[in-house]
């Protein structure tokens, strides 16, 4: 199987060979394009509305065509012929596509291949450039480990704190948490990653998270309590950890309960939280896909030789191993399928899609 990187032409074609004019944004997007194209495909096509499908090196007269201007008959008939020339040069049911083009360009002929990537999907053309001078940055793809990347690409985004969740200018997304007092080679180092369950509910998530007496609705805040009772010595993490949000055992056990001791945790908690953590997210909206890219970076980092907690992480006196093992604060076994060059590729897309609406 081979990577096959598809990318739309630019009319300012001259510019792009003689190297000049890197003011205008198409001429930028395609150098972009191509140097990724470059860094992570085996073979480079051009989508040239004139000619069809090009070889990269086939790539040289200057016209000014785009298919913006055809017709949608025209449109399916180039889709057509570009997908004959696919079809000799590639094995459009085995090989992963990269397209780095306007949905124009893919639409007639997408539902055809098997395998796609789509890293530029719904960026404008600002976004994509920021994208791609990212992502053909020789320190973060070529040097850096999967690890330092995610650390480098969550540090440089928009942070958010307690007192302003509802700045987030999105419902439906993934979360990572950054403690500003662990370090991962000088930045802030992942401790949480997260989501939530059915749409819209995302700030609803976070805000349970710093929401006092809420222990038995943010597993986080009830995880804080319990490593917090473990370095103390106290023997009330059996009660602190039984869910009253059950009336079953409101009922059975409500009797055990100190509500004062619990209300003096909970500030202890909410104080932990508002000195070391500040979040940063990221937007996707499909519940399945949210999920994956959570356990895949989190196994991800759990397999980082240099993924390490601090001696004094209040983690280390967590009665829960995996909060012990892995230096977060989750709960789930870490070992599931680690995150691939797409995944990466697709997350750094999404942050700085996301950034970038955080910041306009």
């Amino acid at each position: 199987m081979k990577k096959i990187a598809l990318i739309s032409c630019t009319k300012y074609k001259k510019d792009y060979l003689e190297g000049g004019n890197d003011k205008n944004q198409d001429v930028q997007l395609f150098k972009l394009s191509y140097n990724y194209a470059k860094k992570n495909a085996d073979e480079i096509y051009i989508l040239s509305a004139r000619y069809g499908l090009l070889r990269d090196e086939e790539y040289l007269a200057s016209y000014n065509e785009c298919l913006d201007y055809k017709s949608e008959i025209e449109n399916k008939l180039w889709a057509l012929d570009v997908m004959e020339k696919l079809n000799q040069y590639t094995d459009i049911h085995k090989d992963e596509f990269i397209i780095l083009a306007d949905r124009n360009y893919y639409k007639n002929f997408l539902k055809y291949l098997k395998n796609t990537t789509l890293p530029l999907l719904n960026l404008s053309i600002g976004e994509r450039i920021q994208y791609l001078k990212e992502s053909t940055s020789e320190e973060i793809i070529e040097t850096a480990s999967y690890g330092e990347k995610l650390h480098i690409l969550f540090n440089s985004m928009n942070k958010y704190s307690f007192g302003n969740l509802d700045d987030i200018p999105f419902t439906n997304g993934v979360y990572i948490i950054l403690d500003k007092k662990e370090k991962y080679e000088g930045m802030s180092r992942i401790v949480r990653v997260g989501t939530h369950s059915g749409e819209n509910r995302l700030i609803v998530r976070l805000k349970k998270h710093f929401k006092e007496g809420a222990k038995d609705e943010s597993v986080l805040r009830k995880n804080i309590g319990k490593a917090i009772l473990d370095y103390n010595n106290l023997d009330y993490i059996t009660i602190w950890s039984i869910n009253f949000n059950d009336k079953r055992n409101e009922k059975k056990y409500s009797h055990l309960r100190n509500i004062e001791y619990e209300k003096n945790l909970e500030k202890m908690i909410t104080y932990y939280m508002k000195e070391r953590f500040e979040f940063v997210c990221f937007e996707i909206f499909e519940e399945e896909a949210r999920n994956r890219l959570v356990e895949g970076i989190l196994s991800t980092l759990a397999i980082d030789e240099n993924f390490v907690c601090s001696e004094i992480w209040l983690g280390n006196y967590s009665p829960v191993e995996t909060i012990r093992n892995g230096g977060v604060w989750v709960n789930e076994e870490l070992n599931k399928e680690k995150l691939n060059d797409r995944e990466i590729r697709e997350i750094i897309a999404m942050c700085v899609a996301s950034n970038q609406t955080a910041t306009s």
